[in-house]
Parts: C-alpha cells; structure tokens; sequence
C-alpha cells in the first residue's frame, strides 16, 4: 500500500523577519488529577507573528495570541489545558521563552456561552544570559487553581522552577553535576517524564535508581517525583561523536521548598555517555535532533544519515536499533513504531523498516503540495499521534498530517497492530553500506572469481554507454560478446539476476502527464522503451525472461528505495505497441514461452479487437476512392499497409495468438477477466472471431459439402482448435451474463441481432456437435490405425517415393491423387482379380499385433535404474543391442 499524500492541516504565518525569522511547533498536554496526558493539538510559535493552537483532529485554529514584532523565541512552547474544578471552568496555560523573558498566556472558558478571557503574564530572567532551551510542566498536589509548576532548563544548565502564574520563582540552580561539564559542554534537549511511566520502562531495570529518585523526600503523602533528563553535547562543535555525548537524570520533586540544598530541589540520578555506533564516527551538529520516548525508555537521534534509538534502561545504554543510509540527507526522521521510522529524504518520503532495513511505503517529495511552499523547502517532522494513526509535520509555512493508519491492518481495539514482519520487508530492502552491496550483488550474480566480476563490469559499463545512446546494435554486440553460446542454445542456464539487469536498460518508468486521475497515492506512471536491442529481446523471449512480471521486477529495482505502484493492467502491452505500432514485438512475445495473466491478456484482446474494428472501418472508406480513381481493383484489406500501421495479418496473428494464450487459464478466470475488461460491444466482436473460425475450420460443415464462403487465409493463422473455439465461446457468453442479453431488449434493433446471433449459434452447435459424433464414430473405426500411426517415427518403406529430381512418384499404379474441397487426398484402390498382387492385402503388410511401430534406432543414453541418473551409452554398447534386437514377430504366408 502507498503512503498517501498528506494534507494541509493549517498554512502558518510566516515569522516577520522571514531571512532569520524561527517557527517552533510542539505538543500539547492536558492536565487532570496530577496525571499529563498527550492531546491531539499542537501549538506553533512564529516569530514576530504569534503563538497559535491548531486541533489535528478537526482540523482547525483552537486560539491564537498575538506577540511583538520583536518576539524572537529561543525554545519550543509549552501548552497545557485543563479543568479547574474550584470554578467550573477550563483554562488554557501556554508558556513561551524569549530573550531574558519567560511569558504566559491564559485563556479561560467558562459555560462556553460567553467569550474567552485572556490575559498573559511575564517573567524576567536577570541572573542568566544563557537561553531558555526547553520549558516543562512539573504536575504537583497544590489544592490551589494552579496544580503545577513551570521548569525552564537554560542552554549553560541552569534550571529553574516558577509557579503556574509566573509570579514566584521557587528556585533557580545550576546542578554541580552539571557545573562540572559545562566548560565543555551545553545542552541540547530536555525531556520531563512522569515517575509512573518511568517505572513501567526508564527504571523497570534499575530499581536503584527508583529507589534513589524518592530518597530525597522526607514529607509523607507527598506526590511522586518528575524524572528530567539532559542531553549535552560539546560546545562551539560542528561534528559531534556520539561517545562525547552526555545524558544526565534528575529526580525533580512534586512539590517545590526553596529550602534545603541542591539534592531537595534536583537529586542527580546518573550520567552516562553515548556508546559508539559502527559505521557512524562523528554527526552534524546542525541537522541533528534528539527525541525521547517514555513508553520504550528510547532516546532517539535523528540525523542526515539516518536515526539510532539508545535504550536507556540498561545499566549502560545500548543500541537496540539504527537506520543509516549513507547515499541518504534526511531532513528529519520520527520514529512511529518499535520497528518504524518515517524520514523525509532528498527523493522521497517513506516509511522504513529498521529491523530489515526495507521501505515499508513512500511517495516523491513533488507529491508533497505544500502551499506556497518552494520545491526546495525541507519537511520536519513534529510529532506522532499513534490513536489517529497521524504523523505531524512542517514544511516552510504549512502544516501537514500524513496518514499512517492504513499501514497496518485491521486490529482489535485492546491489540497494538503488528508491524516490522520480515514479509513486508521482502523485495524492498535498501543497502547501507557499499562493500556490502557489491558483495552481496556478486554473490547472487553468481560472480566466483575476479575475472568474472571484471568481466561482468565491463558489461555493464558498456551496456550504461549504449543505453545513454540508444545504441541497440552495439548494445546487441556487448551481449552477444558476454553470454556467447549462451544466446544460441534455449536449454542453457542464464542466471535470471542477469537477465534482469539487462531490462532495466530496456524498460523505464515514465509519467504519464495524460492521466486524469490525481487521487492516486502517487504518481501515476506507464511503462517505456526506451531501446530496443533486436536480438537480446529475441533471445529473452525465447529462454522465457521477457515477460510482464520480470519487467515489474526490474522497474522496481531500478526505482529503489522508492516503492513501485502498482502497474495498471495492459501496461506492459501497450510499452509495446507504443514503441511498434507494427504489432511484430507484441506478437514475438505473444508467441514466446512465458505466460501472461487473464486480465493482461483480456487487456491485449481490446486492443486488437478495437483495432481491426477501426482498420476495417478505414479500409472500407478507402476503397471507393480507390474505384472512382479509375484503378481496376481496389487495393487489397490485408497488404494495405504503412510503415507506422500494423497490417491486419499482424493484427489476426496477434489475436488468434492471444486466444490461444487465454485459453490456458481456468474458465472462471478467462470469464472474469474478460466481463471486467471489455465492453459488450468487443464480446460480441469476439463472438463473431470465434463463429469465423469455427466456420474456416471446417466443424460445421460436412467434408463432402461444398466450401463455406472464402475467408483470406490471414484472418484465421494460426488455426484455432475447437477447444479453444468451444471454451472461449462459453467464457464469453457467461461474461455477458443473462443481465447483459436481457439489456438488449428495449432496442429494436439490438434485439433483433441479439435473436439472430442465437439463431445462428444455435444451428453453429448442432452442426459442431454432429461433426464431433462423426469425427468420433470414424476415430473408433479406425483407432487401430491411428494407434499404430501416433507411434510410428517413420516407416521403413513408404508408399510415395522422391526420386532425384524431387517429384513425387507413387509406388504402385493403385495409388492416385485426388483434391476434393481443397485438400490433397491420396487413395488407395483395391487390386481387380488378376492383377499382380492380388492376394487380398493391396500393400502386402499387415499391423502388428501390438499396433506399436517397431524402432530399431537404440537410445544413446539410458537412465539408471537405481540413482535415476542418465548416462551415455558407450558406442559398443550401442552395437551389441543392435545386434540383438529382433523383431516381434513372424508371419509364414499358408497359400492354398
């Protein structure tokens, strides 16, 4: 299933100064009994413009505040929602950080029937120059309206704590623990998580630092602690190792004391540094974001190559999943599930796997209408609301919600849909390393030894220089110079890998601008030809590579990591009709040893049957303009032909070859393909084919009768068996269905042909069914003839002998031929009393009584009986069991 193009929640104001002008967008939280919960709102600060709330489930703009034009945030906000019990109202808290500056703005509903009232607030920052990095709620037991406390965390590690209304600051310090690294270091991002989920996953492990996060309250029956973590990376440092990344816990209190020391107010719980990532020495700095989820104790790095998730809740912190693509600039990567990431790549925007390092679903990034948006802007990923199946994301000045629900299927509403199974992930594996990659292509290339990896280069550096120049001869030539004998024998291996590498060059991908439909979940797309090298495609017709389903799969490799829509059917026989109007490249294929679907081939019967309809049509205009000309006789249907026009032997070889084709498929399925993808009018048309040629073929009619109308040759080649002829007929007849011949009766006109076809079919079967009964009575009569025939390889004395001049001269005067409705007849005349050889056997031999030829050519291998492995018979093998071959039987002639 594709990823489906996102939709435009909202499009943002754009910050006033738009050169260095910041828009910072972040979650919002609701807040009851204490609890903090994620709602499906978002809030945007814009700089110099404003701080808005958008819903992501309505969508739609919940409040906005306005802010000075010299408003520069240095933060993402903080918004928070909740019921204030005391005066039946709900109040709306959202804290924004700018330059020495804290500010707040609360807006509070009451009954819903009067109008909101805002008001906002401010708080100065005087003993820190440094700026705020993250703000955060710390929910506490205050039986007060405000039921929580504010923590903002400055980028030199000061932390602070004031109260819900801005007006007291509870205290304010930079931690020892973090005084001893900031020299060297600053932090990067903060995270606030709740003691309740931290125990179910950040100390699940490590029931000491459980125990230690409480051992710093002494008062009873007060609330559990918040857990704070800071991210710290060097100062000043463009490329960052990640062993050089710290990661400190803090235990922050429910209820705040201005007294006490440093351990009262944050009690430090652990420091530890990042582990090293193999293939992944030092990051960018600038373009790398850290996330952290409670649920799975995951501090998450998303950067330009990729993401790496850290699992916290070891003893030392361990990698437990990466994703890193080296020929890859991500702009942002979000994680959505255990197994899945959703990243915005230069192409593409896809959905990963990363436990199988696959592409789950994708679409371009030109699908991503984003507003005014340029074509070079970037998309950041906001956050992931995994009830709506919703991931948020920004791209310049709109605000888009991709949606990731219909990647997963149908689950119960208590069941968490699986995700990452290794058979979604098959066919859709993307390489992160390049030595990797071209040892694994050489192993399945079945590449042993250097001379054939060198050889196998040099191919495709020459096959890529003609496929740029649409060179098909010196593309033929660079085959036919790496497979060699391969090309002149069908049995020969041809390992299929490299077959296939050779149809990337042939087919591609195009966009098909003519498409109406834009609802698609991408592109819409047509496959080409781009060349078209004469002898390999003859080649790999004739070893069975050049078919429907082996071009798929070497378009969908060619396009990796993006994933290949599905092809609409009839694409790959319209590829080759577009680059052959002549229709020879489509009847090669045709007759070739693969086999295609019923619907790809019900696609191919429209085509020709909508063809020669409109030929038919054309040619029957031209020919009385040919008589009125003065020319003795109209050109003929069949030779009138163009260079870009297929002649209508093109066209009825085509066809009948498709029938032949379709015919190989089970009924029900010829039916269905057949009601779904032709109209009643080309069924009829079909209906009329197969009349004809069960007419030509000779069933309807007896031998002895005279020829039925002349039909050109043309229109029935190849000849068409009456299986084929009988089943095709009862498919089509089905695929109208009694619907479909009911339909016809209000017309006139339509119904009275309707009636006639009936009639006409009608005495057609009898006719058919008493040519069959005939045809079988004479099989019995002669059935021992026939047996003795089918084994036959080839007579040892023949009644028609070639003498050197290559005439045919019979070998007895009782032998004469005779043609009678067309066909050559040799008939065998009995012998009148008298004559020489009048005995009662007319040719002097009699059947066997085996009625099996006898062969005296021995077998040049033979299998052996107990492993079932052929061996060739030895030359004097070969001449001891001619030697004592005899034959079956004797005959001694008694005349009396």
């Amino acid at each position: 299933m594709d990823l489906q193009p996102p939709s435009v929640l909202a499009h943002l104001p754009r910050p006033l100064h738009a050169s260095t002008g910041k828009t910072h967008i972040a979650e919002v939280y609701s807040l009851a009994d204490s609890k903090k919960r994620k709602r499906h709102e978002v809030v945007v600060a814009v700089d110099g413009e404003a701080v808005n709330i958008y819903n992501i489930q309505t969508p739609k703009l919940v409040t906005s505040y306005a802010v000075p034009p010299q408003s520069s945030f240095s933060c993402q906000p903080c918004s928070v929602r909740r019921k204030v019990p005391s005066q039946s109202a709900v109040r709306r808290q959202t804290y924004v950080a700018v330059k020495q500056q804290i500010k707040s703005f609360v807006e509070e509903n009451g009954n819903g029937f009067s109008a909101p009232v805002i008001s906002s607030s401010s708080y100065a920052v005087k003993d820190s120059d440094s700026p705020a990095v993250f703000l955060g709620i710390v929910p506490t037991e205050s039986e007060e309206d405000g039921s929580f406390d504010v923590l903002a965390v400055h980028q030199d590690g000061r932390v602070r704590r004031l109260s819900s209304d801005l007006e007291t600051q509870q205290w304010s310090l930079r931690h020892s623990e973090v005084s001893k690294t900031s020299a060297t270091h600053e932090i990067r991002s903060c995270f606030l998580v709740e003691f309740e989920d931290a125990k179910k996953s950040l100390f699940k492990r490590r029931q000491d630092l459980a125990a230690l996060a409480f051992a710093n309250l002494t008062e009873t029956g007060v609330d559990e602690p918040s857990v704070l973590l800071l991210v710290s990376e060097p100062i000043g440092s463009t490329q960052t190792k990640l062993s050089e990344v710290k990661v400190q816990m803090f235990s922050v209190p429910a209820n705040a004391s201005s007294q006490g020391d440093e351990s009262q107010k944050m009690r430090h719980l652990l420091t530890v540094n990042m582990p090293e990532v193999e293939g992944q020495e030092a990051i960018e700095s600038s373009n790398s974001q850290w996330y952290f989820h409670a649920g799975s104790a995951g501090l998450n790095l998303s950067f330009d190559k990729g993401y790496i998730n850290f699992d916290l809740s070891q003893y030392k912190p361990t990698v437990t999943s990466k994703f890193i693509l080296d020929n890859e600039e991500f702009s942002s990567v979000l994680r959505i599930s255990p197994q899945s990431v959703i990243g915005a790549g230069q192409s593409m925007i896809a959905v990963y796997d990363t436990q199988y390092k696959s592409v789950q679903r994708s679409i371009p990034v030109e699908d991503v209408a984003a507003g005014s948006s340029g074509s070079g802007a970037r998309t950041t990923f906001v956050s992931y609301f995994a009830k709506l199946g919703v991931a948020v994301a920004a791209k310049n000045n709109a605000l888009l919600a991709f949606d990731l629900s219909a990647s997963h299927s149908a689950a119960p509403s208590l069941k968490r849909p699986r995700d990452g199974l290794l058979i979604d992930a098959i066919g859709r594996g993307i390489g992160s390393s390049a030595s990797k990659k071209h040892r694994t292509e050489d192993a399945i290339l079945g590449l042993t030894t250097p001379k054939q990896a060198e050889q196998w280069n040099k191919l495709t550096v020459e096959l890529r220089q003609c496929a740029e120049s649409k060179n098909a001869d010196g593309f033929d030539r660079a085959v036919k110079g790496y497979f060699g004998k391969a090309m002149t024998s069908q049995d020969t291996y041809v390992n299929p890998e490299k077959t296939l590498f050779l149809l990337s060059f042939i087919f591609s991908l195009k966009d098909d601008a003519a498409s109406e439909d834009k609802l698609s979940a991408s592109s819409s797309f047509r496959v080409s030809i781009d060349l078209w090298p004469q002898r390999t495609c003859q080649w790999l017709t004739q070893i069975g590579h050049l078919s429907l389903s082996n071009v798929e799969i070497a378009l969908r490799r060619s396009i990796k990591p993006r994933i290949l829509p599905p092809l609409p059917t009839g694409s790959f026989a319209q590829a080759l009709v577009d680059s052959d109007p002549s229709f020879q490249r489509l009847i090669d294929i045709l007759q070739g040893r693969n086999l295609s679907s019923p619907d790809e081939l019900a696609y191919i019967l429209k085509l020709l049957i909508n063809t020669a309809r409109s030929r038919a049509i054309t040619l029957d205009e031209e020919t009385p303009k040919a008589l009125t000309n003065g020319e003795d006789s109209a050109p003929s249907a069949l030779t009138t032909t163009t260079n870009t026009e297929a002649s209508l032997e093109n066209i009825f070889i085509a066809l009948n070859t498709t029938l032949q084709k379709l015919y190989r498929h089970p009924l029900p399925a010829i039916t269905t393909s057949i009601r779904s993808t032709l109209s009643r009018t080309e069924i009829i048309s079909m209906v009329h084919h197969l009349r004809l040629s069960l007419a030509t073929g000779g069933y309807t009619s007896r031998f002895t009768e005279p020829a039925p109308v002349p039909v050109p040759a043309e229109q029935t080649n190849p000849p068409l068996s009456l299986d084929i002829i009988i089943n095709l007929l009862n498919a089509s007849v089905d695929a109208i269905g009694p619907s479909g011949w009911i339909s016809a009766t209000g017309i006139d006109d339509s119904f009275a042909r309707d009636q006639e076809l009936i009639t006409d079919m009608k005495s057609e079967i009898s006719a058919a069914l008493a040519g069959v009964e005939e045809a079988t009575y004479l099989k019995g009569i002669l059935h021992e003839y026939l047996r003795y025939a089918n084994s036959a390889i080839r007579s040892a004395t023949t009644t028609v002998s070639v003498d050197a001049s290559g005439a045919e001269t019979p070998a007895s005067a009782l032998v004469r031929h005779e043609k009678l409705n067309g066909a050559d007849l040799m008939v065998f005349g009995a012998p009148e009393e008298g004559d020489e050889g009048f005995d009662g056997d007319a040719t002097g031999k009699l059947l066997p009584l085996s009625l099996k030829a006898a062969s005296n050519e021995v077998s040049k291998t033979k299998i052996k009986l107990s492993t079932g492995e052929v061996k060739t018979r030895s030359s004097r093998e070969i001449g001891y069991l001619r030697r004592k071959a005899v034959g079956k039987y004797s005959f001694e002639r008694l005349v009396v």
